[in-house]
């Protein structure tokens, strides 16, 4: 009985993460270069018979320069949306995602699947020159960005120096990559949990509460993640772009009243 209960299986390990994974949606301030530009959102729901993970972008996208091309004077950016899906079962394994990116240069969509638990099938990017279907093979278990760092904190201690290889889905280059996560520091933060109207109608911080949080490095250079103890992000820096876990209204409802400010501005600009 001591063996067994010491020396679980891979697929034990993931059935009582699955147990262990509390429902719950966060929201998340997204700025480059301290400006707010878009807002995100993270759920984990779960469901009889499947989890289902779903991550969403809203806000303004730097587009980016082909090669060869002339940079223009100043930063070009366009409207964004990205939502992407993914199920599992409930022994916390992948089953499949979805990933649709709306903007008005370079839209596309992904949709992908787990076939025999050691291969990933890539269905035909729904682009302009858009890629072929795939099919990769990878080391059991795979996960997706935001769900690798649930499985890795639910799973075992959050000790500093902890690691584990992981197999995580790259959907910018649609390739399975094996990083070791590892758990490098531990710190406590101080995110918005609720908000209220001032009298000019902006969102402002009416509660804020701590949040223990450690700090998993990956093989993504420039990336700085912190995430809770049941995994999910609490904040997150990659060059001058960053992620902060805040209220529902200062994330979504500030932002679109800054959207609107900046197009009043470019409208005078252009008369």
């Amino acid at each position: 009985m001591i063996r067994r209960n010491a020396n679980h299986s891979e697929s034990q390990q993931l059935s009582e993460v699955a147990l262990r994974v509390q429902p719950a949606t966060f929201y998340y301030v997204v700025e480059s270069n301290g400006e707010q530009i878009g807002a995100a959102s993270s759920s984990l729901d779960t469901t009889t018979s499947t989890l289902v993970s779903e991550e969403y972008f809203v806000g303004e996208y730097a587009a980016a320069v082909k090669p060869g091309a002339p940079r223009p004077s100043e930063p070009t950016t366009q409207r964004t949306s990205v939502r992407w899906q993914t199920r599992l079962t409930r022994g916390f394994r992948l089953a499949d995602l979805s990933i649709d990116i709306s903007r008005q240069s370079q839209p596309f969509s992904i949709n992908a699947a787990v076939e025999e638990d050691t291969s990933l099938y890539v269905a035909g990017v729904r682009r302009r020159g858009g890629h072929p279907p795939a099919r990769y093979t990878f080391a059991p278990p795979l996960f997706t960005p935001s769900l690798a760092p649930v499985a890795f904190m639910l799973s075992g201690p959050p000790t500093i120096g902890r690691a584990q290889r992981m197999s995580i889905f790259n959907p910018t280059t649609r390739t399975v990559m094996r990083p070791e996560l590892r758990i490098q520091a531990e710190s406590l933060f101080t995110v918005v949990d609720s908000a209220l109207q001032n009298a000019s109608g902006q969102w402002e911080t009416a509660h804020r509460d701590t949040v223990r949080a450690w700090r998993i490095d990956s093989d993504q250079p420039g990336l700085t993640a912190w995430f809770d103890a049941a995994g999910r992000l609490v904040a997150a820096q990659f060059g001058d772009l960053s992620a902060t876990r805040s209220a529902f209204e200062i994330a979504f409802k500030n932002v679109k009243a800054t959207e609107s400010t900046r197009t009043k501005r470019t409208n005078s600009k252009v008369k």
